[in-house]
Order: C-alpha cells, then structure tokens, then sequence
C-alpha cells in the first residue's frame, strides 16, 4: 500500500505548534502517517534564529525554548519522519515528464485552478491588501495553495497518498479536489493530543509496533475508501463514531461473555482439577478446562470480524495516550 504523506507549512502550521505545545499537534500527526513533508523547513530554522533574541524575550522563563525547537526538528529530519518540502524539488524535469504522462484530465484542472489562485493573490491580492492581518491570512492561503499543488505533483510522480493538513475550517476559497485531506484531518481530531512532555521515542515506538501498524493499515484503508465517497464534514464524522461504538459494543459483549463462560468452567472444577492447575499440571487437566483458551482465541476472532474493526487504531491509542501512560 502507498506511503500516507502529510504536508505542512512551516511558518504557519510548524512553529505555532512548536512555540505553545512542544509540538504536540505534530506528534499526532506523527500517530497517523508515515512521512510529513514541511514546506520552507529550512527557512523556518533561519527564521527562528534571525529571531533569536525575540523568541526569548517572549519567553524568559523558557531560555533556550527557540534552540530546543530547532534541535528537536532537526532530529526528526534526521529519523527521516519529517523532510524539505521544496517547490524546486517538485518540479524537476524528471517529475514534470512523468507527470505529463500519467496526469488524468482532473489532476490537470485541479493544478491549472490552483496555480491561478496562487498568481492571483501574488499579483492582485497581495498588491492591494495593506491590512496586515489580512496580507498575512493571504500569504498563508498561498502557502496552503502551493502545498495542495504540490501533493497533486507528488501522488503521481512518486506513487504516495498526500494530503495536506491545513485546518479545512480555514478554507476562505474553495480548494480543488480536497477530500481526501479533509477526510485524514477528521480522522486526526480523532486521535489523542499527546501531552507536551511525552518522549518523541514512545510516539515512535507505539507507531512501529506490528500490532499497531497493522491496526494503523485498516485505518488508512479506509480513509482511502471514505474518500471517494460524497460525503460532507458532518457525515464523515457520524460515520467515525458510528463505526467506534459498534466495535467497542462488539468487543464489550464478547469479553463479557468469554468471562462468563470461563468462571462457570472454574466454579463447576473440582479441587483435584484446581490443584493440579496450581501445581501447572497441565497433562492431567480434563479436556474442558482448556476450553478457557479457546475462549480467548474466540475473542481475537471477535475483535478481527468486529463491526467497525477499521477504528481499533483510535481507540487504542486513545487509551494509551490520553492516560499518559
């Protein structure tokens, strides 16, 4: 199955989330896809130090808050779980060729519309705003148009799913063909924040456990399949809950019974039986005590044919997560 890409911008999305949450909202973001692309990365380092002496006039009780986050986003480049989202690299001959080659007529219309509204808002917009707060929300607009662009570009060239992660909310024009990524950034809300001291390593490691990536394939699967159909913000979000409840009823109903079933096994034992599990005799247990393991084995096949079985993800890294553990 593809790589799931999420691209984000640097300045706008990055560095807010560095600056109040210890990068929290990018450690969730972390629990879902494989990669996260930062467009303008390496200038948001330069920003940072250029603006050095502010950052910590901001904030004095924090003195090396800016250096931290700097060292912190450069591990994760390192790690390879974020990267450079350059424009440059996107538009190499190499990738346009391919892309002229496999492009279908939608892809074409949504990068025709997109690059329209990035000129427009540079040569009119941009020109005529002197509001800053309104040149700023412009500026970002931009940002978010060139990184939606750039995952049309990506998604063919290097056989990736890619959304962007720019908060659908904020959309005040309407963007080409972005199901997919209002979609992933539903399914995100759904996830746990992680708290501001949580290690990046746990954050790493709960999302590398073969358990886990499992769990995590169904989810991207059906973020996938929930993406072709129509289906507004609202409904995705039932359909999430909808699909939550009818597994954790599932399973609740199963344990309870499995439980049931095995202390009748217990009560019904005799005291030889008893003693004989104590002392791990297991060659002298009768045939029916180890109707208690199948019991289990029953309630692994309840969760794998479980309703709703696509959300196991979610709700198990709710319970890891949300309790600090």
């Amino acid at each position: 199955m593809a790589n799931l890409i999420a691209l984000k911008s640097g300045v706008h999305e990055i560095l807010p989330d560095a600056w109040t949450n210890n990068l929290s909202k990018l450690k969730q973001q972390v629990l879902l896809f494989d990669q996260i692309g930062i467009y303008k990365l390496n200038n948001l380092y330069t920003s940072i130090l250029e603006y050095l002496d502010d950052f910590k006039k901001l904030a004095p009780e924090y003195p090396h808050k800016a250096e931290t986050i700097i060292t912190e986003l450069q591990w994760l480049q390192q790690m390879g779980i974020i990267f450079e989202l350059t424009i440059q690299d996107a538009f190499q001959n190499q990738h346009m060729d391919e892309f002229k080659k496999r492009v279908p007529i939608q892809n074409i219309e949504d990068a025709m519309s997109l690059l329209k509204k990035i000129i427009d808002i540079q040569t009119s917009d941009l020109r005529n705003t002197k509001d800053e707060v309104s040149k700023t929300n412009l500026i970002k607009e931009q940002h978010f148009s060139v990184i939606r662009l750039l995952s049309i570009i990506m998604e063919i060239t290097n056989e990736i799913t890619a959304v962007t992660m720019f908060p659908y909310t904020e959309y005040s024009r309407e963007v080409p063909n972005s199901i997919k990524s209002n979609v992933a950034q539903i399914v995100i809300n759904k996830l746990p924040l992680p708290r501001n001291d949580t290690p990046w390593e746990q954050v790493i490691d709960y999302r590398n456990d073969p358990e886990n990536q499992n769990n995590l394939l169904g989810l991207r699967q059906w973020i996938r399949k929930i993406s072709k159909e129509e289906l507004s913000k609202t409904e995705i979000e039932d359909e999430i809950e909808w699909r939550i409840n009818e597994f954790q009823n599932h399973l609740k109903f199963h344990k309870m019974k499995a439980n049931t079933e095995t202390l009748e096994i217990i009560v019904k034992a005799p005291l030889e039986i008893i003693e004989n599990l104590v002392k791990l005799k297991f060659s002298k247990l009768p045939e029916p005590f180890f109707a208690v393991k199948k019991r289990q084995i029953n309630l692994m096949e309840a969760e794998l044919n479980a309703p709703g079985r696509e959300m196991a993800y979610i709700i198990k890294t709710r319970d890891t997560f949300q309790s600090g553990e």
